[in-house]
């Protein structure tokens, strides 16, 4: 086992602008930061100016923005976690990016360069050019994004049509937060896709008979499923944006209603776990490498256990003879090694991802008083 003081301090989340703005206004402290601080704050800053910005409009712009459900969950849902999982995510990120040494699954000769990889990637992190850029994405959707005319909280007539200050605001500030926090998310996803897949490219020490299945490596479905949050977060969008626009279909016509947020479950599925699949090659290697070394190292145990006990009168009692558990031992070793998968993922850790993409959708629907109704109409569908 690798020495825990050699292993990198690989992180996701400590860097980059935003992370630094952070600090400087003492919204978080690391180390060992909270960001429950910093999910109050942005929610406040997102969401409170709405409702003050609505009642300056009148009672009436204020009850038009609380019949709005997409704000709310935006805003009270989809921003905090966005916010809040920080630590959660960059706390099993670590540990995965720990378990490579420290499970020796690295070669003693590529420790240098693991190493040198989670410097550089950190570099990609703290890059404050790719923060200005997702910046300037999010205000450039803001700029040419169209308010929807259904919304009337949005705006206002004085006499034409034109925003009201509630609305500006959530075109200028809010959902610009809320996209920019989503899609600071995707960065790190995708810097940690290219970690693994710099990972993969080293010669891994694979060990077919290890009992997850994957070769010592499944503690990376564990750590995928460790995203499940943002899933959800992004999936809380989803749902609410179908609600507001189609929210008759939840009675009318459930599977239209429904499979917008399981085709986005599916999507989640396979974005969450496709970087494993870097791995598959060593895998289907320690696969093909484990099968006739065990097959041979059977045949010739076996071999000695029969000529021992059938072909020759044997020179002790059979009951309790370590021959017949070390025999049951190498079946059991054996049998693990041909179950060995080619993807090191695991069902729960899908159920985790699955379960956060389609939760919304029940919330909205409990929320309606509708979830027994569909779930009925869903039924009688099927049947």
């Amino acid at each position: 086992m690798a020495d825990s003081h050699t292993l990198p301090d690989f992180s996701l989340v400590r860097g980059g602008l935003f992370f630094e703005l952070e600090r400087g206004l003492r919204i978080i402290r690391p180390p060992g930061f909270s960001a429950v601080r910093a999910a109050l704050v942005i929610t406040l800053v997102s969401w409170a100016p709405l409702v003050l910005l609505s009642l300056l409009e009148g009672l009436g712009s204020t009850r038009l923005l609380f019949s709005e459900l997409q704000v709310h969950a935006e805003l009270l849902l989809s921003l905090p976690v966005f916010a809040a999982v920080d630590p959660y995510i960059d706390g099993r990120v670590g540990v995965a990016a720990r378990q490579f040494l420290r499970a020796n699954l690295v070669e003693e000769k590529d420790r240098a360069s693991y190493d040198a990889m989670a410097r550089s990637l950190t570099h990609w992190r703290d890059a404050p050019v790719v923060e200005l850029v997702l910046l300037g994405i999010v205000i450039a959707l803001a700029l040419v994004s169209t308010p929807d005319p259904a919304r009337e909280w949005f705006f206002v007539s004085d006499p034409a049509p034109r925003p009201s200050l509630a609305g500006g605001w959530y075109q200028c500030v809010s959902q610009p937060l809320v996209r920019f926090l989503a899609f600071r998310w995707a960065w790190r996803a995708v810097v940690w896709g290219v970690f693994l897949l710099r990972v993969s490219r080293l010669r891994l020490r694979l060990v077919p008979t290890h009992p997850d299945l994957s070769g010592g490596l499944g503690f990376l479905a564990i750590c995928q499923a460790s995203f499940a949050p943002v899933v959800f977060a992004v999936a809380v969008a989803v749902a609410a944006y179908s609600y507001r626009t189609n929210a008759a279909a939840i009675t009318e016509a459930p599977l239209d209603y429904v499979m917008p947020q399981v085709l986005f479950a599916v999507l989640a599925i396979i974005c969450v776990f496709a970087p494993l699949g870097f791995f598959s090659h060593q895998l289907v290697r320690a696969k093909r490498q484990g099968d006739p070394w065990f097959s041979a190292v059977a045949a010739h145990h076996s071999r000695e256990f029969e000529d021992r006990w059938f072909r020759r009168k044997p020179d002790e009692d059979p009951l309790g003879a370590p021959d017949f558990s070390s025999l049951a031992d190498l079946g059991s070793s054996f049998m693990v090694a041909r179950r060995m998968k080619l993807l090191p993922w695991d069902q729960r850790s899908l159920f985790a991802v699955a379960t956060a993409a389609v939760a919304p959708l029940a919330i909205l629907l409990v929320l309606d008083r509708q979830f027994l109704t569909v779930v009925n109409q869903l039924r009688q569908s099927v049947t």
